[in-house]
């Protein structure tokens, strides 16, 4: 191949002095830009990535917006004036932040909506709250017509989040103060305390006690907020303030002051007993059924990875715990077989098979009824550990032949976990319904008003006999 000549020095003061782009180059000296490439690499010179001209450094970023924000002039009539491609000038845009004109400002700067202030939009934003597809809807504008207008100016929207959100129904504060300022709450504190004799459960010192749910408050909240949901806004607070999981004694300790901060000075999502383990960690030993071994699983934050765990029968002793707090039923049912997932003492994860409530399924088939990861478990493992039950009970149970399983979607469940555990979808069954009783705030089995052999009334009278609420899930 016959050597094609360069002048090097001559390239080397084009590219590297004159900061010419590798095209320019190409016009000047003649040859292909493959070629130009080549020589730059052989003679070590790093090539500029695209776009990279000492003359386009000469434009800033404040001189392109000012010209097609501030003098409203288009993006060919800019790319003209700045003597570049408009190519060029829309990356610079979007470069500095501001971006393009969207389809519904140009139209407006056609049409000439300008009667609108800039004022009156910021003042619908800030002080009334109204969010900006309100203000565009109240003027009869597209839904990003005030989006646009913020971006021109450089208004700063506010996130469409908690109270300024469309779907927005109060949050959960009320809910939460309301629980902790009740009567019932209050005597679980002195039930608490009195258990104690009044001293700290740690240093066993008298003093202004603070009192700690073990299994995490926000947990059980969570939980009574997924179980409740299907019910009215007024029903489903008072339902969740008289939850009795947030009252058991058992699932509390009264702690000093600073006992209470360096606990709770722990991740949210640690392990309960973690918590205090890495504050106190004898007392947590002694007051626990996990060892400094068990504990020394957990990472920096008090979680854990679902590695190297064995899958064992498991009692209802065993789960109890952890299926009141965590489970959004809280109870355990009848069964024929609970599955743990166990690394050492700790439980991260939970099954439980049984003949469920289905009168027509036949007796080699077993429901899984409840289907548990804690939340100190770190994710994904649900799928993994369905697929480790489904093997143990193939081996250990050859009178099973099918296993199958409801997803609540009156709580939100779509059955995610079954498709990506590979269960085939049977189907979908009809809409059913609960009671709920306005007198104890509870929810209801619709077997509850189910009628009575001798007594002569329907189902709706009983229930109505009753004063009890249906609930259609």
């Amino acid at each position: 191949m016959k050597t094609i000549l360069i002048d090097e020095e001559k390239l080397k003061d084009l590219y590297l002095v004159q900061k010419l782009s590798i095209v320019d180059c190409v016009k000047i000296l003649c040859v292909s830009d493959t070629t130009i490439r080549r020589r730059l690499k052989k003679m070590n010179i790093d090539i500029r990535p695209c776009g990279e001209y000492t003359k386009d450094k000469n434009i800033t970023d404040e001189q392109v917006v000012d010209l097609y924000w501030n003098q409203d002039l288009s993006l060919s009539q800019t790319a003209k004036k700045l003597g570049k491609s408009d190519g060029f000038v829309r990356k610079r845009l979007y470069k500095s932040g501001r971006g393009t004109r969207g389809l519904s400002e140009s139209i407006r700067k056609i049409k000439g909506s300008d009667h609108i202030s800039n004022e009156e939009l910021i003042r619908l934003h800030d002080e009334e709250k109204w969010s900006c597809s309100k203000i565009s809807q109240h003027f009869g504008k597209s839904r990003e017509f005030v989006r646009q207008r913020f971006m021109v100016i450089g208004k700063a929207r506010r996130r469409n989040v908690g109270e300024f959100n469309g779907s927005w129904k109060g949050g959960t504060k009320l809910t939460k103060e309301a629980i902790r300022t009740c009567a019932r709450y209050k005597r679980w504190m002195d039930s608490v305390c009195s258990s104690q004799k009044h001293k700290s459960k740690i240093s066993n010192e008298l003093g202004n006690l603070h009192y700690h749910h073990i299994y995490p408050f926000s947990i059980i909240f969570r939980s009574s907020h997924t179980k409740h949901q299907i019910l009215a806004d007024t029903d489903q607070h008072l339902a969740i303030v008289h939850d009795t999981r947030f009252y058991d004694v058992e699932n509390g300790i009264g702690l000093l002051e600073e006992e209470h901060l360096k606990i709770e000075a722990s991740p949210q999502d640690a392990h309960p007993l973690w918590k205090i383990w890495q504050a106190y960690p004898d007392f947590a030993v002694s007051h626990g059924n996990l060892t400094h071994s068990d504990f020394s699983c957990f990472n920096d934050r008090g979680q854990i990875q679902p590695i190297n765990y064995k899958i064992r029968k498991a009692t209802c002793q065993d789960i109890k715990t952890i299926l009141r707090y965590e489970h959004y039923l809280g109870t355990v049912p009848p069964h024929s077989l609970i599955l743990t997932a166990t690394i050492g003492k700790i439980i991260v994860g939970i099954a439980i098979f049984g003949r469920g409530a289905n009168q027509y399924i036949s007796k080699d088939t077993w429901e899984l009824t409840r289907l548990c990861t804690p939340y100190y478990v770190v994710r994904p493992f649900s799928c993994e550990f369905l697929s480790q039950c489904c093997t143990y009970i193939k081996k250990n149970h050859n009178d099973i032949k099918h296993l199958i399983a409801y997803a609540d979607s009156a709580v939100g469940h779509n059955g995610g976990v079954y498709r990506m555990a590979k269960w085939s979808k049977a189907g979908k069954t009809e809409s059913s319904y609960m009671y709920f009783d306005p007198i104890t705030f509870e929810l209801k089995h619709k077997s509850c008003c189910r009628r009575i052999a001798g007594v002569d009334k329907t189902e709706k009278q009983i229930s109505v006999e009753r004063g009890l609420i249906k609930i259609q899930t």
